[in-house]
């Protein structure tokens, strides 16, 4: 958990595929964000409810199954937005479907969305956020950036020591590394990266040492 006088940012790990659900937070308004509720959806109902925080809405760096398993029962408690470029809108319609093919089970998520779109502005309370269009992973991938907290939530692009894997549908591993290099690699490099999967990282680290960016 990341909290200081300017936001709270807390990792929750989730599911059987591992994956983090952040909530992201300006704790002077008491407003949230959950980014990527791929399961638990209890779990991270009682996160936000914990620290007396009002959900506003739920972004979606992209949507695969074990991004996305949780915004049913989210939206049972809070009807708010969700966001999601509009080229992964078929991976969340198909999404309970494609989890039964892991064997895994999920609630199919509701398909209303509101757009993302490349540079566009976020806000959470006082908190800006700035859309990275990330795509490679999946067709519709964004990064949300938060420049003077230095910090970007990459969903499944970037991991400590590795990058995401472009073997599922919509996958392209040179866009991919493109679009690590151009939105990722161009940031500052004491930028904390908070991945979809693993540890965080930092930009500098994985200039230095990441094996797939060299």
């Amino acid at each position: 958990m990341l909290p200081n006088m300017n936001y709270h940012l807390s990792c929750h790990t989730v599911g059987p595929l591992q994956e983090n659900c952040y909530l992201l937070a300006d704790p002077d308004q008491g407003v949230a964000v959950l980014i990527d509720p791929g399961d638990e959806g209890p779990r991270l109902i009682k996160a936000v409810t914990g620290h007396g925080f009002t959900l506003a809405a739920i972004w979606l760096t992209h949507a695969h199954f074990d991004h996305v398993g949780a915004i049913a029962d989210i939206k049972e408690v809070w009807d708010v937005p969700v966001y999601l470029h509009p080229a992964d809108q078929p991976l969340l319609a198909h999404a309970a479907q494609a989890a039964a093919r892991w064997e895994i089970a999920i609630r199919q998520p509701p398909t209303e969305t509101l757009p993302l779109t490349p540079g566009q502005i976020l806000t959470v309370g006082g908190l800006r956020v700035y859309c990275r269009y990330t795509p490679g992973h999946a067709p519709g991938h964004m990064a949300f950036h938060l420049s003077r907290e230095e910090l970007v939530i990459a969903g499944d692009v970037l991991f400590r020591g590795s990058i995401g894997r472009t073997d599922l549908p919509g996958g392209d591993q040179e866009l991919l590394l493109t679009s690590i290099r151009q939105e990722l690699l161009s940031l500052p490099d004491a930028t904390q990266v908070w991945p979809g999967h693993g540890p965080a990282t930092t930009i500098g680290a994985e200039k230095r040492s990441n094996p797939f960016l060299r």
